[in-house]
């Protein structure tokens, strides 16, 4: 456990920005998570603040129609799904739960389009529940560093959830996602990574290739546009 909170800290040292979807009121953190799914982050912030315009509040979603939500999300990834899901999700918070967004993970996974990866999200952020996000790269990564041996995210989320103490349950998905991003790739970069020393991945990429400082300076201007995006995107 000490080696995990470890890693943990030397992570949030080197990630020290909030998840891209981080943002807002539960309201807006909830939509910006299901239009995450298959989606790069840029083009999700690109466009919430017109979404915002469009529909402000969860009521408002609610009496939109199918068409005039997809219009608004059509420069993202399974775009017409989403706003089908979005146009129940936001009909059964109004009818079920007062127009406010639920805070426990029952309630969030009951939605439309949300599943226990976007609860997990919602409940950290906006909530300060305590939950871990396991998404392809929080898979990845810590089966790699071998704190868990998995083959299914189900099973990498409930053995996280019992070796990560809970105070440390935010950080997992925050600096993993950009851990994974950016450097622990399918061929991982292991030759950049701040926590390689800690980590049991057997075939380490230790040698720098000749573009490093290019690859390294590419990575800073993404996170600075990111965290650009992120902060004008409410």
């Amino acid at each position: 456990m000490s080696d995990i909170v470890a890693t943990l800290k030397i992570l949030k040292k080197s990630f020290p920005n909030p998840g891209a979807m981080e943002l807002g009121s539960p309201y807006q953190n909830l939509v910006a998570v299901m239009f995450s799914a298959r989606t790069r982050d840029e083009q999700v912030l690109k466009l919430l603040p017109g979404f915002w315009k469009a529909f402000p509040s969860v009521e408002v979603l609610s009496k939109a129609t199918t068409l005039q939500i997809e219009a608004r999300i059509n420069t993202i990834g399974m775009y017409k799904q989403k706003a089908k899901n979005l146009k129940k999700m936001a009909g059964d918070v109004v009818s079920k739960f007062d127009g406010k967004i639920p805070s426990t993970m029952e309630e969030l996974v009951s939605l439309a389009g949300v599943g226990r990866k976007t609860a997990s999200v919602v409940l950290v952020c906006s909530f300060d529940k305590t939950a871990i996000a396991v998404d392809t790269h929080v898979f990845r990564v810590t089966n790699r560093l071998g704190w868990i041996k998995s083959k299914t995210v189900e099973d990498a989320e409930r053995k996280l959830l019992e070796k990560v103490p809970a105070k440390h349950h935010q950080t997992v998905n925050r600096v993993f996602v950009k851990l994974g991003r950016y450097i622990c790739i399918r061929s991982p970069r292991c030759w950049a990574c701040p926590v390689r020393e800690m980590c049991a991945f057997k075939k380490k990429n230790l040698v720098p290739p000749k573009n490093a400082n290019e690859i390294l300076e590419d990575i800073e201007k993404r996170e600075k546009n990111l965290e650009i995006l992120r902060e004008n995107a409410t």
